[in-house]
């Protein structure tokens, strides 16, 4: 069957769960993108960056590293892959062409991440999440015990053994590379004292300096250690959507108890990393080392997140607050491009100009508001419209025909 043929899901085939929870975690992941528009680079990974060592700043980090970093990137992950499962299941009972759609879906969804990444923000995971989607696809069929065996030790394997090897092949490096590196850090250094000047001023100025880093991560760290960590959580997803985990369709028990299991395990192994860290004093140089007890400890603390959103659902519970999040999470694209839109024109100079100037705790001021705006928006704008601005854009462009915007009254 023509592409043109073929029709969006809809409203009634959406699972709410799912909307819920991909309104938690996208309003969720603002908790730290923040800090990677608002401040230099190095500032996401290391408080000391701006000696945030004590006080408020310090709680901050503290707080959002146990909670925020990598836990909401992983459970997009873990959504698209149930996405990516869901749509070509319901395009193949519907007897469309299944992989026309697929490549047509996540070929447009690759050109928005390059717009995304090249001309507003560098930390940009469409792309990762186009190119990823095209590989997973290939793997629906498989059995849920599969793809979850296989994308669980996906997932960790290739990237911590990728940074393990990086921090063995540190002892053959020249010692002046090794404290440029460390050096670069500073908040003092040329480095961050350019990016500082380019942020601060306008978009081209800004340019030169969002696609070194944006190509950085799209052919050096994608193919060798982000594409991996998200496949294999994409993988997971699948198996979580087979097993009729994410639609709070399974038992409270099974919930509560993976929701324990999974804090007791992630929460000490990140404890670990900060231990080594602070021991280590914050040393760039140890990164490849000491960041990996977050990388495995935040899949577990995202699970954790997970069963408590499902577990919110199942039981009925804080009902406002679960229509607020769906409403947000059938909005995602929008409102995911929607804060790089508020976030740069906030901190960036071609808008008001306040990069380099907020404190970590003055941020969260920041994004309250930005939840609260979004929230609002995605609410008041699916009263009268089937899908958010660039969900409609996305749809139209994957089905290359327009699709009707007004929700039909009654």
């Amino acid at each position: 069957m023509d592409i043109q043929h073929t029709k969006p899901v809809t409203l009634k085939e959406r699972i709410v769960s799912l909307d819920v929870l991909r309104g938690f975690a996208v309003l969720g992941i603002l908790l730290m993108n923040i800090v990677s528009f608002s401040l230099v680079t190095t500032a996401y990974e290391s408080p000391a960056v701006y000696n945030d060592l004590s006080g408020a700043d310090w709680y901050t980090w503290l707080v959002l590293h146990y909670i925020a970093d990598t836990k909401f990137m992983s459970i997009f992950s873990i959504l698209f892959g149930a996405g990516v499962c869901i749509f070509m299941e319901r395009a193949e009972a519907k007897e469309h062409a299944v992989w026309k759609l697929q490549s047509s879906r996540m070929g447009w969804l690759f050109v928005i991440g390059m717009l995304h990444a090249y001309l507003l923000w560098f930390g940009d995971i469409l792309v990762t999440y186009a190119i990823c989607g095209m590989l997973i696809a290939t793997m629906r069929n498989w059995k849920p015990t599969t793809l979850f065996i296989v994308g669980f030790v996906t997932m960790f394997a290739i990237p911590v053994g990728f940074m393990l090897l990086m921090y063995w092949s540190m002892q053959f490096w020249p010692t002046e590379e090794i404290l440029k590196m460390q050096n670069s850090a500073l908040l003092s250094s040329p480095e961050m004292q350019a990016e500082i000047a380019a942020y601060t001023g306008s978009w081209v100025d800004q340019y030169p300096h969002r696609a070194l880093v944006a190509a950085m991560m799209q052919f050096i760290l994608l193919p060798l250690y982000i594409v991996w960590h998200c496949i294999g959580l994409m993988m997971v997803g699948m198996a979580l959507y087979k097993w009729r985990i994410l639609s709070a369709s399974r038992s409270i028990r099974l919930y509560m108890v993976s929701l324990i299991v999974s804090a007791c395990i992630g929460f000490p192994l990140i404890a670990i990393g900060v231990w080594y860290k602070q021991e280590h004093n914050w040393d760039p140089a140890r990164h490849f080392l000491d960041s990996n007890w977050n990388l495995i400890g935040g899949v577990f603390v995202a699970f954790a997140w997970i069963c408590l959103v499902m577990l919110i659902c199942k039981l009925g519970i804080f009902t406002f607050v679960s229509r607020a999040l769906a409403a947000t999470g059938r909005m995602a694209l929008t409102n995911y491009l929607g804060q790089t839109l508020i976030c740069t024109f906030i901190f960036y100079g071609h808008g008001l100009g306040w990069y380099n100037t907020f404190e970590r705790v003055e941020l969260l001021y920041v994004v309250g508001s930005i939840w609260i705006f979004q929230i609002i928006f995605s609410m008041l704008w699916l009263r009268s419209f089937r899908f958010g601005p660039f969900e409609w854009l996305w749809r139209s462009l994957t089905y290359f025909e327009l699709q009707p915007m007004k929700r039909k009254q009654g």
